[in-house]
């Protein structure tokens, strides 16, 4: 059942994709490749993108096979009501505690990055108010908002890497694959776990009503996040080096190297701007998929009106899946990208399986 008239175009699901993706991955990545990568870290990425392109694949695949249906009626008519069910509640478990942790890691950044002295629970609250705000007026507005705000982003990140470029040592490229190929495809799970967010597609295809062209904008998005993050690190380690790794949000520390003149300084204000645009669109996907999927598995024929209160519960969620700063980095770990792989890779890759499996089933039996 779908819960919400509004409809979108494969364009603005391309565009929406990139926030949900990029939002939080340009800050962290590239401390969490680092670790792991070294100054190969630049691969990662690369690496990563791979799992994007598949879980890109089971969401055009699982459309393919049942267009039109949402991923709870897709679970359902796959492996059955019952299962299909657990199978979606399964999500209704998980949804809140990814939001949570989503807002809980923007007020986190914010207090200790902007605003010291306003509670945590003031900037994380108004941000989960506007949100809920945009989510409820549909899903044409959360679109039209991304576009604004991508745009916003992309020169704002455009201008950051550009007033970097005197600084940059590209020396610090080398030496390429020291370790060997290893160090950075185990630097790649931190970006895999990002690029898995992916999986929206298939929540949101029902709600886009032009699909001529579907694959290639989803490709194109895909290529565009993927650069990006790439660049990010290439900055990152031609500025920072080896001490990328020691800083939970290297981009940042990258921003205060830019000075221009003695009148040109702070600029890591752009990167708080972009983290603000970006985190505004990553909530509001996830909060709008969480709101839709659970007044489908309730049987409800509108969505609205639990959209309030989940937003309230993802809130609520942000104080409980972790106590502080240390555990958001905890959660950021392998361990924790390894959980959102779980569900975001593991899962659909086994219904899309399953899918495939009923398909040559009925095939052999016809």
């Amino acid at each position: 059942m779908i819960t919400d008239k509004g409809r979108i175009s494969e364009f603005q699901l391309a565009i929406l994709l990139l926030p949900t993706i990029l939002a939080t991955s340009i800050l962290s990545a590239p401390s969490m490749t680092m670790h792991y990568a070294g100054h190969d870290m630049w691969l990662s990425p690369l690496w990563g993108s791979f799992i994007g392109l598949v879980v890109i694949g089971i969401s055009l695949g699982i459309h393919r096979l049942y267009p039109d249906m949402t991923m709870l009626q897709t679970s359902m008519q796959i492996l059955g009501w019952l299962p299909g069910k657990i199978f979606g509640l399964a999500y209704l478990f998980y949804l809140p505690h990814l939001t949570g942790l989503i807002i809980r890691e923007y007020g986190e950044f914010i207090v200790n990055n902007a605003l010291p002295r306003t509670p945590l629970f003031v900037v994380m609250g108004t941000m989960v108010i506007v949100c809920a705000l945009n989510v409820r007026l549909g899903i044409e507005v959360v679109g039209r908002t991304s576009q604004i705000f991508v745009t916003i982003i992309t020169a704002l990140l455009l201008l950051t890497f550009l007033l970097l470029i005197k600084e940059l040592k590209p020396q610090e490229l080398l030496p390429v694959f020291e370790d060997g190929p290893l160090p950075s495809m185990l630097g790649s799970i931190p970006p895999a776990a990002w690029f898995s967010e992916y999986i929206v597609i298939a929540f949101l295809l029902p709600y886009v009503n032009r699909k001529r062209k579907l694959g290639k904008a989803m490709i194109g998005s895909l290529l565009f996040t993927t650069i990006t993050m790439i660049v990010t690190n290439l900055v990152c380690l031609f500025l920072i080096g080896d001490l990328t790794d020691s800083f939970a949000f290297p981009m940042l520390i990258a921003a205060r190297y830019i000075t221009i003149a003695d009148f040109l300084q702070h600029i890591e204000a752009v990167i708080i701007a972009v983290w603000i645009f970006g985190i505004f669109v990553k909530i509001s996907v996830f909060l709008y998929i969480f709101s839709t999927t659970t007044a489908e598995w309730f049987g409800l024929n509108d969505y609205k009106p639990v959209v309030a209160p989940l937003s309230f519960l993802c809130l609520a969620y942000s104080y409980w899946v972790v106590s502080g700063h240390p555990d958001v980095a905890k959660l950021l770990s392998v361990s924790g990208n390894l959980y959102t792989l779980m569900f975001l890779f593991g899962f659909p890759s086994l219904l899309y399986g399953c899918a495939l499996v009923r398909k040559l089933l009925k095939g052999g039996g016809g």
